[in-house]
């Protein structure tokens, strides 16, 4: 009779949900995401990208072009990276059903794997009762016992798959759907439109207290120097004050002082020149005044300590307040709550793993006295081969 071919499905299969090849692409994606310690990766800003590449060609000479096609500098985004993240989902979904099939499977005994050897110790009862005690599971088949972990062990390998699928997810979702905005300069009380239909970020108070819409999660990356400014004409009517020409005027101007900062008053013609100190939040400021259109420096001073300072210049009364800004991240990331419960269960399901280890064997009592096969505890290893 003819040998029939093995089934290329089922070898198929084997080959996906084996051990070789998860540890290979797990080995695989170690390795790329270490590659980006070693190689600085390409910045998100397009004003950052000149000065970066410029200090690639000065490190790697020559092959930074073939670095560049290759895709070392944009190692998570390259397409290589994203066919090994698919390739170890695949391999997680298709263990992960094989470990749900073995975990039902498993209610059943099985029929004894291994050779059978001897062991020695204790009454055939008094052993299987420590094993109850010790969280196994007993089960009789009319001459022989199995004994394993069922069914937290096959549990824990299921919550270990769910766990890296999760986890998967959550990076897949925060890479399709999510975003984040660094560099959001914003004064107490200021308020900042993000990307999306209604998501927004405010400053509350200047000591850094943020408010946010839902799904939204900002903090505060640094602070620096600003002033509250105000002026006033000798009949004591509020001026109107721009800190660009194509601004709307204002009555109160917020200026965070990210550099030397100019405004104008163009009731009074004068421009306003601010040069902070230093980046301190608190800093003093250096306040210099200009007639227009001619640029004749008419007043120059220096804030107090904190920012405050108050004079008249012209029959102008100018009023300089602190109000530092403070420098915001802001991102969305749809992908954390699966990426969350992935983790836990990573942590819960490696841990337990450890505790509950996957075991299997099976004890029979002959001719008064006892044989184990299967894979069984170090506790239970014949004399000899613990020797």
């Amino acid at each position: 009779m003819a040998d029939q071919s093995p089934d290329p499905w089922r070898l198929v299969w084997r080959s996906a949900t084996s051990d070789v090849v998860l540890v290979a692409l797990l080995l695989a994606v170690a390795a790329s995401v270490t590659l980006t310690a070693w190689i600085p990766q390409q910045p998100p800003a397009d004003e950052a990208y000149a000065r970066w590449f410029s200090e690639m060609q000065a490190r790697f000479g020559q092959a930074t072009s073939v670095m560049r096609v290759l895709g070392l500098f944009n190692v998570t985004s390259s397409p290589g990276f994203r066919v090994l993240l698919a390739l170890l989902s695949g391999s997680l979904l298709l263990r992960l059903i094989e470990g749900v099939d073995r975990l039902w499977r498993g209610y059943e005994p099985n029929e004894p794997r291994g050779v059978w050897r001897h062991i020695s110790g204790q009454e055939f009862s008094e052993l299987l009762d420590g094993l109850r005690r010790r969280g196994y599971r007993v089960i009789s088949t009319s001459s022989l016992f199995q004994v394993d972990r069922w069914p937290w062990s096959g549990v824990l390998a299921v919550l270990i798959h769910l766990g890296g699928l999760l986890l998967l997810i959550g990076l897949l979702l925060s890479h399709l759907y999510g975003w984040q905005v660094r560099g959001l300069v914003l004064q107490e009380g200021e308020r900042e439109s993000l990307p999306g239909d209604e998501n927004w970020v405010t400053l509350r108070d200047s000591d850094g207290g943020l408010r946010q819409s839902s799904g939204v999660v900002a903090f505060v990356q640094g602070t620096g120097p600003g002033v509250q400014v105000s002026a006033t004409n000798g009949a004591g009517e509020s001026l109107g004050l721009l800190l660009s020409p194509d601004a709307e005027p204002a009555t109160e101007l917020n200026v965070a002082l990210t550099e030397d900062t100019y405004f104008a008053i163009p009731g009074a013609e004068l421009i306003v020149h601010l040069v902070p100190q230093s980046e301190d939040a608190y800093t003093r400021v250096d306040v210099q005044v200009y007639s227009s259109p001619t640029g004749e420096v008419i007043s120059e001073r220096l804030t107090d300590e904190g920012g405050h300072t108050a004079f008249t210049v012209r029959d102008i009364s100018l009023t300089f307040l602190s109000a530092p800004y403070s420098r915001v991240v802001a991102a969305h990331n749809p992908g954390r709550i699966p990426a969350g419960l992935g983790v836990m269960m990573l942590v819960v399901g490696t841990v337990g793993g450890l505790v509950w280890s996957e075991q299997c064997f099976w004890l029979r009592e002959e001719e008064a006295a006892i044989e184990a096969a299967g894979s069984l505890p170090f506790w239970l290893q014949p004399e000899e081969e613990v020797a």
